[in-house]
């Protein structure tokens, strides 16, 4: 009587076990999707050395309870966890400030000591123009503790705020999400574990192992969002806009004598008699075929009848 009860046993072992997989299979994809949190209590062990008339009653009681505890993480068994309180709050703090400076180079200078000193760092930093036109793009990131008196420097820097935008984004509901996918995910790897060390068929354990696979992708991807978002929240980011400050415009009363106006107006006509005198000089050129010839007819003219007048002239 023992001995077909351990045959049964050992038909019923490799069922049970791929009823298992699937069952823990369907479980890793409602985890996946962000599912509510599951029970993490470990899988009952299958007996494996008991007397004959008790080792069929002892290998059906666990069975039943991994597939129930299974069941229940895909239903989401356990309640879920707290939310963190207010003072736990994941927050992304930004700003972006757009001020005007007597010196843009001095100004940067001063932004880059000031992040060092109080924790922070510089991300870029953009430049364009030079001298009195130069202006400076400059981004930078503090702890989050030290934002507001980061913003109060900038601001101090500045003999005119131009802009001022400050921005806040809480994470907090998502880092609490990714931390209950992240506790389904490995309470799952934990069971595949299990089921990796228990399988008896290579067909079972290469299975088992492509879950396992799969899960520890997963984690290692929330574990790295989870690291992203508290870092972030951990330094606030600060754009500050560097403008040079205009210079003052000339004021000139209409009614005052202007020097400047009356030379740019006489340097104005004397560009103009210059442009006239070339103009004259271009079309003289141009009509030389006709004004030269005639300017040698009338010399040659004048020249004639002054000899004649000379000739009729008595002598004294």
């Amino acid at each position: 009587m023992a001995t077909a009860s351990q045959q049964i046993l050992t038909l019923e072992y490799p069922m049970r076990l791929t009823h298992l997989i699937l069952v823990l299979a369907a479980a890793l994809l409602m985890a996946a999707c962000g599912g509510a949190q599951s029970a993490t209590a470990p899988m009952e062990a299958f007996p494996t050395t008991a007397p004959a008339a008790t080792m069929a009653p002892a290998a059906e009681a666990p069975a039943a309870a991994s597939i129930e505890e299974a069941r229940s993480d895909m239903a989401g068994g356990t309640a879920a966890q707290p939310a963190q309180p207010p003072s736990q709050r994941l927050v992304i703090k930004n700003a972006t400030i757009s001020v005007q400076v007597e010196s843009v180079a001095a100004a940067e200078a001063s932004l880059r000591a000031r992040a060092e000193q109080l924790g922070g760092y510089v991300v870029s930093v953009q430049t364009t123009g030079s001298d009195e036109y130069q202006s400076s793009l400059v981004t930078f990131r503090v702890p989050a503790a030290r934002f507001e008196e980061a913003l109060a420097g900038v601001e101090g820097l500045a003999r005119k705020v131009l802009a001022r935008s400050v921005s806040g984004d809480d994470v907090t509901e998502e880092f609490v999400d990714l931390e209950s996918r992240l506790r389904n995910l490995e309470a799952t790897r934990d069971r595949l574990l299990d089921l990796l060390t228990r399988a008896t068929r290579v067909e079972d354990a290469l299975q088992v192992n492509q879950a396992l696979t799969d899960v520890q992708g997963q984690i290692e991807q929330i574990r790295g969002r989870m690291q992203y978002l508290t870092q972030s929240a951990a330094f606030s980011t600060i754009t500050a806009d560097l403008q040079p400050v205009p210079p003052p415009p000339t004021i000139i009363e209409e009614d005052s004598w202007q020097p400047l106006r009356v030379a740019r107006e006489a340097l104005g006509d004397l560009v103009r008699f210059g442009q006239g005198l070339l103009s004259l000089a271009i079309v003289l050129l141009v009509w030389i075929p006709v004004w030269l010839p005639l300017l040698l007819f009338a010399r040659w003219g004048w020249r004639r009848a002054a000899n004649g007048l000379r000739r009729r002239t008595p002598t004294a």
